[in-house]
Protein backbone atom coordinates (compact mmCIF):
# COMPACT_ATOMS: atom_id res chain seq x y z
CA UNK A 1 0.00 0.00 0.00
CA UNK A 2 1.17 3.45 -0.90
CA UNK A 3 2.76 5.79 2.51
CA UNK A 4 -1.10 7.63 1.90
CA UNK A 5 -3.03 4.29 2.84
CA UNK A 6 0.04 3.95 5.41
CA UNK A 7 -1.12 7.50 6.44
CA UNK A 8 -4.90 7.13 6.43
CA UNK A 9 -4.91 4.12 8.56
CA UNK A 10 -1.61 4.72 10.89
CA UNK A 11 -3.17 8.49 11.73
CA UNK A 12 -6.61 7.05 13.03
CA UNK A 13 -5.15 6.22 16.84
CA UNK A 14 -8.89 5.14 17.17
CA UNK A 15 -10.31 4.61 19.62
CA UNK A 16 -11.98 3.41 22.93
CA UNK A 17 -16.00 3.37 23.60
CA UNK A 18 -17.50 6.30 25.04
CA UNK A 19 -21.31 7.68 25.15
CA UNK A 20 -23.78 7.03 22.14
CA UNK A 21 -23.54 9.24 19.32
CA UNK A 22 -26.72 10.76 17.58
CA UNK A 23 -29.09 8.57 15.37
CA UNK A 24 -27.41 10.03 12.21
CA UNK A 25 -25.04 12.20 11.31
CA UNK A 26 -21.34 13.53 13.22
CA UNK A 27 -21.14 14.69 16.46
CA UNK A 28 -18.22 15.21 19.27
CA UNK A 29 -16.85 17.45 22.26
CA UNK A 30 -13.45 18.43 21.88
CA UNK A 31 -11.62 20.31 24.49
CA UNK A 32 -10.16 23.73 23.98
CA UNK A 33 -11.13 24.38 20.02
CA UNK A 34 -14.09 26.57 20.72
CA UNK A 35 -15.24 28.84 17.79
CA UNK A 36 -12.86 26.73 15.09
CA UNK A 37 -14.26 25.21 12.07
CA UNK A 38 -14.43 21.48 12.10
CA UNK A 39 -14.24 19.79 8.25
CA UNK A 40 -15.52 16.51 7.44
CA UNK A 41 -13.62 15.53 4.65
CA UNK A 42 -13.94 12.58 1.86
CA UNK A 43 -10.81 10.83 0.16
CA UNK A 44 -10.79 10.88 -3.53
CA UNK A 45 -7.95 9.12 -5.25
CA UNK A 46 -6.22 9.41 -1.98
CA UNK A 47 -6.89 13.54 -2.11
CA UNK A 48 -8.96 14.81 0.91
CA UNK A 49 -11.86 17.09 0.07
CA UNK A 50 -13.52 18.84 2.13
CA UNK A 51 -17.58 18.15 1.57
CA UNK A 52 -18.44 19.56 5.15
CA UNK A 53 -17.92 21.66 8.16
CA UNK A 54 -19.50 22.83 11.20
CA UNK A 55 -18.53 25.40 14.14
CA UNK A 56 -17.23 24.44 16.99
CA UNK A 57 -19.69 25.47 19.81
CA UNK A 58 -18.26 27.40 22.88
CA UNK A 59 -18.84 24.18 25.16
CA UNK A 60 -16.58 21.98 22.70
CA UNK A 61 -19.75 20.28 21.07
CA UNK A 62 -20.76 20.08 17.36
CA UNK A 63 -22.55 18.15 14.85
CA UNK A 64 -22.47 17.21 11.20
CA UNK A 65 -24.64 16.10 8.93
CA UNK A 66 -23.03 15.45 5.44
CA UNK A 67 -25.06 16.71 2.89
CA UNK A 68 -24.78 13.69 1.00
CA UNK A 69 -24.85 9.74 1.70
CA UNK A 70 -21.16 8.21 2.81
CA UNK A 71 -20.56 4.71 1.96
CA UNK A 72 -18.37 2.30 3.64
CA UNK A 73 -15.04 4.44 3.45
CA UNK A 74 -12.41 6.31 4.98
CA UNK A 75 -12.80 10.00 6.19
CA UNK A 76 -11.49 12.25 8.08
CA UNK A 77 -12.48 15.16 10.40
CA UNK A 78 -10.18 18.16 10.40
CA UNK A 79 -9.20 21.05 12.24
CA UNK A 80 -5.88 21.89 10.51
CA UNK A 81 -2.71 20.02 9.62
CA UNK A 82 -1.74 19.29 12.84
CA UNK A 83 -5.31 18.06 14.58
CA UNK A 84 -7.24 16.00 12.39
CA UNK A 85 -8.64 12.44 12.72
CA UNK A 86 -9.27 9.32 10.14
CA UNK A 87 -12.78 7.00 11.10
CA UNK A 88 -14.08 4.40 8.79
CA UNK A 89 -17.23 4.26 8.68
CA UNK A 90 -21.11 4.69 6.74
CA UNK A 91 -23.99 6.38 7.10
CA UNK A 92 -25.57 3.77 8.85
CA UNK A 93 -23.20 4.55 11.36
CA UNK A 94 -23.93 7.26 14.44
CA UNK A 95 -20.30 8.90 15.12
CA UNK A 96 -19.16 10.46 17.94
CA UNK A 97 -16.01 12.16 18.89
CA UNK A 98 -14.42 13.19 22.19
CA UNK A 99 -11.17 14.85 21.92
CA UNK A 100 -8.33 17.23 23.73
CA UNK A 101 -7.24 19.61 20.84
CA UNK A 102 -4.01 19.71 22.78
CA UNK A 103 -3.49 16.21 21.97
CA UNK A 104 -6.27 14.29 19.84
CA UNK A 105 -4.22 11.55 19.43
CA UNK A 106 -3.67 10.37 22.88
CA UNK A 107 -7.56 11.86 24.55
CA UNK A 108 -9.82 10.81 21.89
CA UNK A 109 -12.84 8.84 22.46
CA UNK A 110 -15.05 7.59 19.99
CA UNK A 111 -18.22 5.59 19.67
CA UNK A 112 -20.91 4.07 17.34
CA UNK A 113 -18.38 2.85 14.23
CA UNK A 114 -17.96 -0.86 14.27
CA UNK A 115 -15.45 -0.91 12.24
CA UNK A 116 -13.28 2.08 13.74
CA UNK A 117 -13.27 -0.06 16.94
CA UNK A 118 -11.71 -2.76 15.35
CA UNK A 119 -8.99 -0.53 13.90
CA UNK A 120 -8.96 0.96 17.44
CA UNK A 121 -8.69 -2.45 18.88
CA UNK A 122 -5.39 -3.45 16.32
CA UNK A 123 -3.65 0.19 17.08
CA UNK A 124 -3.83 -0.33 20.59
CA UNK A 125 -2.00 -4.01 19.94
CA UNK A 126 0.52 -2.23 18.29
CA UNK A 127 1.14 0.89 19.20
CA UNK A 128 3.40 0.37 22.56
CA UNK A 129 5.63 -1.82 20.13
CA UNK A 130 5.94 0.59 17.85
CA UNK A 131 6.89 3.34 20.44
CA UNK A 132 9.31 0.60 21.80
CA UNK A 133 10.53 0.22 18.19
CA UNK A 134 11.40 4.38 18.10
CA UNK A 135 13.24 3.77 21.88
CA UNK A 136 15.67 0.64 20.32
CA UNK A 137 16.04 2.76 17.22
CA UNK A 138 17.68 5.86 19.24
CA UNK A 139 20.20 3.14 21.45
CA UNK A 140 21.41 1.88 17.86
CA UNK A 141 22.17 5.23 16.86
CA UNK A 142 23.87 6.17 20.20
CA UNK A 143 27.46 6.63 19.29
CA UNK A 144 27.90 5.99 22.71
CA UNK A 145 26.41 2.75 23.73
CA UNK A 146 28.75 -0.30 23.48
CA UNK A 147 28.60 -2.47 19.99
CA UNK A 148 27.14 -5.07 22.45
CA UNK A 149 24.56 -2.76 23.53
CA UNK A 150 23.88 -1.63 19.74
CA UNK A 151 23.66 -5.36 18.93
CA UNK A 152 21.15 -6.16 21.77
CA UNK A 153 18.61 -3.11 20.24
CA UNK A 154 19.00 -4.89 16.99
CA UNK A 155 17.79 -8.15 17.74
CA UNK A 156 15.24 -6.76 20.23
CA UNK A 157 14.07 -4.75 17.15
CA UNK A 158 13.88 -8.08 15.09
CA UNK A 159 11.47 -9.36 17.86
CA UNK A 160 9.33 -6.63 18.11
CA UNK A 161 8.44 -6.58 14.22
CA UNK A 162 7.59 -10.02 14.70
CA UNK A 163 5.56 -9.73 17.46
CA UNK A 164 3.63 -7.11 15.39
CA UNK A 165 3.33 -9.73 12.59
CA UNK A 166 1.83 -12.22 14.80
CA UNK A 167 -0.44 -9.48 16.10
CA UNK A 168 -1.34 -8.28 12.18
CA UNK A 169 -2.23 -12.48 11.55
CA UNK A 170 -4.20 -13.01 14.20
CA UNK A 171 -5.96 -9.52 13.61
CA UNK A 172 -6.87 -10.50 9.95
CA UNK A 173 -8.23 -13.77 11.13
CA UNK A 174 -10.83 -12.66 13.32
CA UNK A 175 -11.90 -9.38 10.98
CA UNK A 176 -11.08 -10.47 7.60
CA UNK A 177 -14.49 -8.83 7.16
CA UNK A 178 -13.47 -5.53 7.99
CA UNK A 179 -11.96 -3.11 5.98
CA UNK A 180 -10.21 -2.13 9.04
CA UNK A 181 -8.06 -5.42 8.64
CA UNK A 182 -5.94 -3.39 5.30
CA UNK A 183 -4.42 -1.42 8.55
CA UNK A 184 -2.92 -5.29 9.53
CA UNK A 185 -2.00 -6.10 5.77
CA UNK A 186 0.85 -2.77 6.26
CA UNK A 187 2.63 -5.32 8.82
CA UNK A 188 2.89 -7.92 6.20
CA UNK A 189 4.77 -8.46 3.28
CA UNK A 190 2.87 -9.08 0.06
CA UNK A 191 5.12 -11.36 -1.66
CA UNK A 192 5.33 -13.79 1.61
CA UNK A 193 1.70 -13.36 2.58
CA UNK A 194 0.65 -13.54 -0.64
CA UNK A 195 -2.29 -15.59 0.51
CA UNK A 196 -3.59 -13.33 3.24
CA UNK A 197 -3.74 -10.09 1.10
CA UNK A 198 -6.11 -12.40 -0.82
CA UNK A 199 -7.67 -13.49 1.97
CA UNK A 200 -8.64 -9.74 2.79
CA UNK A 201 -9.23 -8.79 -0.60
CA UNK A 202 -11.91 -11.73 -1.09
CA UNK A 203 -13.52 -11.37 2.13
CA UNK A 204 -13.95 -7.20 1.52
CA UNK A 205 -15.47 -7.48 -1.80
CA UNK A 206 -19.25 -8.00 -1.20
CA UNK A 207 -18.65 -4.50 1.11
CA UNK A 208 -15.87 -2.63 -0.18
CA UNK A 209 -15.38 -3.27 -3.38
CA UNK A 210 -16.29 0.07 -5.07
CA UNK A 211 -13.38 1.42 -2.24
CA UNK A 212 -10.26 3.34 -4.00
CA UNK A 213 -8.15 1.72 -1.49
CA UNK A 214 -9.54 -2.21 -2.17
CA UNK A 215 -8.68 -1.54 -5.77
CA UNK A 216 -4.94 -0.25 -4.68
CA UNK A 217 -4.68 -3.69 -3.06
CA UNK A 218 -6.22 -5.85 -5.21
CA UNK A 219 -3.99 -4.37 -8.27
CA UNK A 220 -0.60 -5.16 -5.82
CA UNK A 221 -2.42 -8.82 -5.79
CA UNK A 222 -2.62 -8.75 -9.52
CA UNK A 223 0.89 -7.31 -10.08
CA UNK A 224 2.30 -10.22 -7.71
CA UNK A 225 0.51 -13.60 -9.37
CA UNK A 226 1.41 -11.87 -12.78
CA UNK A 227 5.37 -12.03 -11.44
CA UNK A 228 4.92 -15.09 -9.31
CA UNK A 229 3.38 -16.90 -12.65
CA UNK A 230 5.99 -15.77 -14.61
CA UNK A 231 8.58 -17.53 -12.73
CA UNK A 232 9.56 -14.03 -11.12
CA UNK A 233 11.00 -12.52 -14.09
CA UNK A 234 10.57 -9.13 -13.85
CA UNK A 235 11.09 -6.41 -17.05
CA UNK A 236 15.06 -4.94 -17.59
CA UNK A 237 15.53 -2.50 -14.32
CA UNK A 238 15.05 0.71 -14.85
CA UNK A 239 17.59 3.75 -13.21
CA UNK A 240 20.66 2.20 -15.27
CA UNK A 241 22.34 5.52 -15.67
CA UNK A 242 24.86 4.62 -13.25
CA UNK A 243 26.35 1.02 -13.29
CA UNK A 244 28.81 -1.38 -11.88
CA UNK A 245 32.44 -0.29 -12.05
CA UNK A 246 31.63 3.67 -12.48
CA UNK A 247 32.47 5.92 -9.71
CA UNK A 248 29.24 6.61 -7.56
CA UNK A 249 28.71 10.81 -7.78
CA UNK A 250 28.52 12.32 -4.44
CA UNK A 251 25.56 13.50 -2.63
CA UNK A 252 25.74 16.25 -0.29
CA UNK A 253 21.74 16.96 1.33
CA UNK A 254 20.17 17.32 5.18
CA UNK A 255 19.29 14.78 7.37
CA UNK A 256 15.65 15.85 8.97
CA UNK A 257 16.90 18.11 11.86
CA UNK A 258 18.92 20.04 8.77
CA UNK A 259 22.27 18.84 8.90
CA UNK A 260 24.11 18.13 6.05
CA UNK A 261 25.23 14.58 5.18
CA UNK A 262 27.81 13.83 2.74
CA UNK A 263 27.96 10.31 0.90
CA UNK A 264 31.96 10.69 0.89
CA UNK A 265 32.25 11.01 4.65
CA UNK A 266 31.36 7.30 4.10
CA UNK A 267 33.94 6.70 1.90
CA UNK A 268 36.32 2.75 2.61
CA UNK A 269 33.19 1.17 3.81
CA UNK A 270 30.34 -0.45 2.06
CA UNK A 271 27.56 1.54 1.07
CA UNK A 272 24.29 1.04 -0.28
CA UNK A 273 22.45 4.44 -1.53
CA UNK A 274 18.40 3.53 -0.86
CA UNK A 275 16.42 5.57 -3.13
CA UNK A 276 12.80 5.23 -1.29
CA UNK A 277 10.26 7.46 0.44
CA UNK A 278 7.67 7.02 2.89
CA UNK A 279 4.73 7.22 0.33
CA UNK A 280 6.08 4.36 -1.93
CA UNK A 281 4.49 1.09 -0.81
CA UNK A 282 7.61 -1.14 -2.55
CA UNK A 283 9.90 0.72 -0.55
CA UNK A 284 8.35 0.24 2.78
CA UNK A 285 7.62 -3.78 1.99
CA UNK A 286 11.19 -3.98 1.14
CA UNK A 287 12.51 -2.06 4.10
CA UNK A 288 12.26 -5.08 6.75
CA UNK A 289 14.98 -6.56 4.48
CA UNK A 290 17.09 -3.94 4.13
CA UNK A 291 17.22 -3.45 8.39
CA UNK A 292 18.13 -7.19 8.47
CA UNK A 293 20.85 -6.70 6.09
CA UNK A 294 22.24 -3.92 8.09
CA UNK A 295 21.88 -5.62 11.73
CA UNK A 296 23.93 -8.39 10.24
CA UNK A 297 26.76 -6.69 8.30
CA UNK A 298 27.06 -3.23 10.05
CA UNK A 299 29.56 -4.35 12.68
CA UNK A 300 31.75 -5.68 9.33
CA UNK A 301 31.58 -2.59 7.78
CA UNK A 302 28.61 -1.77 6.11
CA UNK A 303 26.53 1.26 5.96
CA UNK A 304 23.56 2.53 4.26
CA UNK A 305 22.83 6.02 2.86
CA UNK A 306 19.03 6.63 2.71
CA UNK A 307 17.63 9.04 -0.11
CA UNK A 308 14.24 9.94 0.43
CA UNK A 309 11.79 11.19 -2.30
CA UNK A 310 9.72 12.99 0.41
CA UNK A 311 8.21 16.58 0.84
CA UNK A 312 6.98 16.70 4.17
CA UNK A 313 9.54 16.11 6.57
CA UNK A 314 7.00 14.80 9.36
CA UNK A 315 5.92 11.99 7.04
CA UNK A 316 9.29 11.38 6.28
CA UNK A 317 10.58 10.89 9.81
CA UNK A 318 7.38 8.65 11.27
CA UNK A 319 8.41 6.17 8.28
CA UNK A 320 11.75 6.11 9.88
CA UNK A 321 10.63 5.76 13.14
CA UNK A 322 7.92 3.29 12.04
CA UNK A 323 10.06 1.09 10.00
CA UNK A 324 12.76 0.93 12.30
CA UNK A 325 15.46 2.51 9.82
CA UNK A 326 18.61 2.21 12.25
CA UNK A 327 21.22 4.14 10.62
CA UNK A 328 21.76 7.43 11.13
CA UNK A 329 22.23 8.58 7.46
CA UNK A 330 18.84 9.80 6.27
CA UNK A 331 18.66 12.28 3.85
CA UNK A 332 16.44 15.04 1.15
CA UNK A 333 15.64 18.33 0.02
CA UNK A 334 12.21 17.35 0.35
CA UNK A 335 11.55 18.01 -3.67
CA UNK A 336 10.02 14.49 -4.39
CA UNK A 337 10.26 13.27 -7.99
CA UNK A 338 12.78 16.55 -8.26
CA UNK A 339 15.11 15.77 -5.91
CA UNK A 340 18.36 16.35 -6.68
CA UNK A 341 20.13 13.40 -6.07
CA UNK A 342 17.58 11.43 -7.61
CA UNK A 343 18.20 13.15 -10.63
CA UNK A 344 21.49 13.14 -10.50
CA UNK A 345 21.53 9.28 -10.50
CA UNK A 346 18.84 9.06 -12.98
CA UNK A 347 16.21 7.64 -10.69
CA UNK A 348 13.01 7.28 -12.62
CA UNK A 349 11.46 4.55 -10.01
CA UNK A 350 11.96 3.71 -6.37
CA UNK A 351 12.45 1.54 -4.27
CA UNK A 352 15.88 1.62 -5.90
CA UNK A 353 19.17 0.84 -4.38
CA UNK A 354 23.40 1.22 -5.25
CA UNK A 355 25.77 -0.77 -3.71
CA UNK A 356 28.90 1.37 -3.72
CA UNK A 357 32.40 -0.17 -2.23
CA UNK A 358 35.42 0.96 -0.48
CA UNK A 359 36.93 2.97 -3.16
CA UNK A 360 33.61 4.63 -3.87
CA UNK A 361 33.06 2.74 -7.04
CA UNK A 362 29.64 0.92 -8.03
CA UNK A 363 29.20 -2.80 -7.35
CA UNK A 364 26.02 -4.00 -7.95
CA UNK A 365 22.83 -1.79 -8.51
CA UNK A 366 19.06 -3.35 -8.35
CA UNK A 367 19.49 -5.72 -5.58
CA UNK A 368 16.61 -6.19 -3.07
CA UNK A 369 15.92 -8.93 -0.42
CA UNK A 370 18.09 -12.29 -1.27
CA UNK A 371 20.10 -10.37 -4.08
CA UNK A 372 21.05 -8.10 -1.55
CA UNK A 373 21.91 -10.80 1.76
CA UNK A 374 23.82 -13.02 -1.13
CA UNK A 375 25.68 -9.90 -2.93
CA UNK A 376 26.68 -8.62 1.10
CA UNK A 377 27.84 -12.11 2.03
CA UNK A 378 29.99 -12.00 -0.83
CA UNK A 379 31.80 -8.84 -0.06
CA UNK A 380 32.06 -9.43 3.73
CA UNK A 381 32.46 -13.45 4.41
CA UNK A 382 34.33 -14.50 1.02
Amino acid sequence: MTKKLLYIIGASALFAACSAGPQTGISGNIKGAAGEMIYLERFVNNRAVATDSALIAEDGSFSIVPQQGMDLNFYQLKIDDERRLVFLSDSTEALHVIADSEDIRTTLQFSGSRHSQLLDEFQDAIRPLEMQLIDLRKISQDAGKSQEERSQAFQQQVDLQNEKRSIALKFIEDNSTSPASLAALNELNLKQDLDKYKKVADDLKTNFGHSYYYKMVTSQIDNAGKQQAAGGQQQAPKNNKYTTGMDAPDIAMSDPDGNVMKLSDLRGKVVMIDFWASWCGPCRRENPNVVKAYQKYNPKGFEIFSVSLDKDVERWKSAIAQDGLLWPNHVSDLQGWKNAASQAYGVSSIPHTILVGRDGKIVATHLRGAQLEAKLAELFES
